[in-house]
């Protein structure tokens, strides 16, 4: 996905101090696991009964943490942001924020609104706004749920630096000031040790200081 062509003015994330440090700190287990199953090879002549004991859970995590690696590397390579995202720290004249993604057919920079979601029936991403949809292509099954994270992550900071309104406290403000509205509101009860109320947005209004 690096070798394609991303929009003029937009910085994959990989290449953001945020996406650096992930890969990193992935890419620092793979090295200590590799170099510990190195120690265990060089130590077989001697002793192969620790030896094994060493090789086999070092090389395992060795596979694991290598597969972890390859997994946030094609996502931090799937998503990019403008030059006025938050994301990026320095500082340039561009007051909206934008995010884009790599579909299997380019760079596509998404809708001012929206979240993205799981496509279940044709096992891809939708960005949801409202009744509107955008289909935004397959994408591997082992790294949607992440990936989908990661987006909504930069869509909600991206919306919080252009100022657009929570749909959630909207809604709210619209109950509140309609009188012929009654809801009761139910709260669920909860078992000690379990979270089962899910958070609301993450973001609320916040401006960035203009020059």
């Amino acid at each position: 996905m690096e070798d394609t062509e991303i929009p003029i003015g937009f910085i994959i994330l990989n290449k953001l101090p945020s996406g650096k440090l992930l890969l990193k700190s992935s890419l620092s287990r793979v090295i200590f696991s590799g170099i510990i199953s190195i120690l265990g090879f060089c130590l077989f002549s001697k002793s192969p009964f620790i030896a094994i004991f060493i090789i086999l859970p070092s090389t395992s995590l060795l596979f694991t943490f290598l597969i972890e690696y390859m997994r946030k590397r094609n996502i931090t390579t799937s998503i990019s942001v403008n030059l006025g995202h938050p994301w990026v720290e320095e500082e340039h004249d561009i007051e909206e924020a934008e995010v884009a993604y790599c579909t299997p057919q380019g760079w596509e920079i998404l809708p001012p609104k929206g979240r993205v979601r799981d496509d279940n029936e044709y096992e891809g991403l939708l960005l949801v706004d409202g009744e509107n949809e955008t289909m935004l292509g397959t994408v591997s099954q082992k790294i949607k749920s992440e990936l989908i994270g990661w987006l909504n992550f930069a869509l909600a900071i991206r919306d919080a630096q252009n100022l657009v309104d929570d749909e959630i406290e909207a809604a709210r403000e619209r109950e509140e000031s309609d009188d012929t509205i009654d809801v009761e509101r139910i709260w669920p009860e909860t078992t000690p040790g379990e979270l089962s109320i899910k958070p609301g947005a993450i973001f609320r209004k916040f401006s960035k200081g203009k020059k």
